[in-house]
């Protein structure tokens, strides 16, 4: 039988054709599979995580300016998209042992990646995992071993209020927020926990919910029967509060063991808003990861939060006493503990303010300038997840929403540096006689509050943005190319090349040159000598960073000339930047054009 059936493909030339047809389709396929999984491969090493891939509404919010760190705030989910009533309306809660456990991540065979996906723009983070962990999962301690040994006078600590508020949150992340608190805090500093409802839409969220905490005793819910955003429904937290400090959390984080006695020890002397130290939950894994151990919040021209690095003066007091609580110029707003006579003492929050956005700032501009402090305690940790979207949409839109709130801000605290803002957001501009803030200015005054020159002077000497004791504009080559930081530069800076030039307008297109010689642009980025080619940098107290003017050329501190390279191109754009010897070259010829920054 075997003899007879080769026999068919070896004998005839009909047969030998034949028998070559199937050898070469056997080949021609085995091709096509080596080059789809080489295909695959390349793939799976280039492109982003599925979850970073997702498109959204033109209602979400994403910083095109590039953040280095998108901030979360207490936002909540959309209307599912096509997802049916019943979906949007599940709690699949559904804990498996093991999983998550420590702080570890949960992976998905691939088939559950496509459920996850599907899921994933209701909450913008991994819903599935979250459904797998237990509420009340196990986390390491992520306290230095100096943070470990503070002592705390519990009995003296003054009572804490902790305020969650949550407007469509999953069952699951908002109850393994609430249980993690309840889990670790010491039950004698913990007065109550309140959570606010915020005109919530999903059913589980109802009964479901109050069911789960009925038992818990010292938690309680409130809720608003309409949608007032973080700014009100925190108001409407801290108005039922009876401990003796407010800690506001977001709806999706997770405290670590040891987390309120440092807030509370340092909110008790009642002239500070007093943050934790924020660590990552990873929002596709829900994997709990250490963040870095110095970060200080701050903001850019636009007025976007920022992590910065700290200051030298503030990096030198954390190695001299790593537990100790350090300033930092703004707070990322979703996680603080104030004392609750100091929170109202100074105006609570704007109650004009909707939804969130800008508030973080208003409060940190208001605590400074009027006699408190902000600072943040490394010896408190608290995972939260940071969304690289918002999963709903702002009433009215994005825009309305966070430019009415920026508009006020800076309307109030910002004097000058206000004109700054609005002159070169004049989409914000147009809004800012619309605002009502005659009470806040009024504040303001009442509570003797300093300048917004004292704040930078003296809270934030290392900041970046204009003054009259700095130059402001383009620095242009012969050539007509410009200095500028290349777009797409990552927060941590990137090669230096010439720019092109823009309009007076063109905010990215400018930079401040300091009295010291620094060249500086928007986001903390420093023009510095490097090994060979020029870069953008985080300023600091390098010397590489400094360049002396001698009349149309830049110097370094050892006599090199900022030179950009001789290229095929007509107006310098893209030709890199270095330090080379002074010659007679034009790309070391340099043209200060200042442009009016108010």
């Amino acid at each position: 039988m075997v003899r007879n059936f080769w026999s068919y493909f070896c004998r005839g030339r009909r047969k030998k054709f034949y028998s070559l047809l199937l050898l070469f389709l056997v080949l021609l396929n085995a091709m096509f599979y080596v080059s789809f999984l080489l295909y695959t491969t390349i793939q799976k090493r280039n492109k982003k995580a599925w979850h970073e891939r997702l498109q959204f509404d033109q209602d979400s919010y994403v910083d095109n300016s590039g953040m280095r760190v998108v901030v979360g705030h207490y936002v909540g989910g959309n209307s599912g998209g096509n997802l049916s009533d019943d979906t949007i309306n599940s709690n699949n809660y559904a804990p498996i042992s093991g999983a998550g456990e420590g702080g570890r991540p949960v992976q998905l065979s691939p088939r559950e990646v496509i459920t996850a996906r599907e899921l994933y723009p209701l909450h913008s983070y991994n819903i599935l995992v979250s459904d797998r962990i237990s509420i009340n999962r196990s986390l390491p301690d992520m306290r230095s071993e100096s943070c470990r040994n503070v002592q705390y006078d519990i009995e003296n600590l003054p009572t804490a209020t902790v305020i969650i508020v949550f407007h469509n949150e999953a069952w699951s992340t908002l109850m393994r927020t609430l249980m993690s608190v309840l889990l670790r805090s010491p039950e004698v500093l913990l007065k109550q926990i309140i959570l606010v409802d915020d005109a919530s839409e999903r059913k589980y969220l109802g009964k479901e919910l109050e069911n789960a905490i009925v038992n818990l005793g010292k938690v309680q819910i409130l809720r608003s029967a309409n949608r007032t955003g973080l700014v009100g429904a925190r108001l409407m937290g801290a108005r039922a509060a009876t401990g003796n400090v407010l800690v506001f959390l977001d709806a999706h984080c997770e405290v670590t063991q040891g987390w309120l006695e440092p807030l509370l020890d340092r909110a008790g002397s009642d002239d500070v808003f007093i943050c934790p130290h924020i660590d990552l939950l990873s929002d596709d894994t829900l994997a709990y990861t250490k963040s870095i151990d110095a970060h200080w919040g701050a903001f850019s021209w636009r007025l976007h939060f920022r992590w910065l690095m700290p200051s030298k003066e503030v990096m030198l007091t954390k190695t001299e006493n790593p537990s100790k609580p350090y300033p930092t110029p703004a707070m990322a707003g979703g996680l603080f503990a104030v004392r609750k006579s100091l929170f109202w003492r100074l105006g609570g929050y704007d109650e004009n303010m909707t939804i969130w956005g800008a508030e973080n700032l208003e409060l940190s501009w208001r605590a400074w300038q009027c006699g408190a402090r902000v600072e943040i305690t490394p010896c408190s940790r608290v995972g939260h997840i940071f969304r690289r979207h918002s999963p709903y949409k702002y009433p009215g839109g994005v825009a309305k929403v966070l430019n009415s709130n920026l508009a006020r801000a800076a309307s109030v605290w910002m004097d000058e540096w206000a004109d700054f803002f609005f002159k070169f957001n004049p989409s914000i501009a147009a809004i800012r006689d619309q605002q009502s803030v005659a009470a806040r200015i009024e504040l303001r005054k009442n509570l003797q509050c300093k300048s917004f020159k004292w704040y930078l002077d003296n809270v934030w000497p290392q900041h970046f943005f204009p003054a009259d004791d700095r130059w402001f504009g383009r620095i242009r080559n012969e050539k007509g190319s410009c200095l500028g930081v290349v777009s797409g530069t990552p927060g941590l800076g990137g090669p230096a090349a010439g720019v092109g030039c823009g309009g007076d307008l063109d905010v990215e297109r400018l930079l401040v040159y300091t009295p010291d010689g620094r060249i500086m642009a928007d986001e903390g980025l420093c023009l510095q000598q490097g090994n060979g080619r020029a870069v953008w940098k985080s300023c600091n107290d390098s010397k590489k960073q400094i360049w002396n003017q001698k009349g149309p050329r830049l110097k370094t501190q050892d006599g090199l000339c900022l030179t950009q390279l001789i290229s095929d191109s007509k107006d310098g754009i893209n030709d890199p930047l270095t330090a080379k010897r002074c010659v007679n070259d034009n790309g070391q010829i340099w043209h200060f054009e200042r442009v009016p920054w108010r």
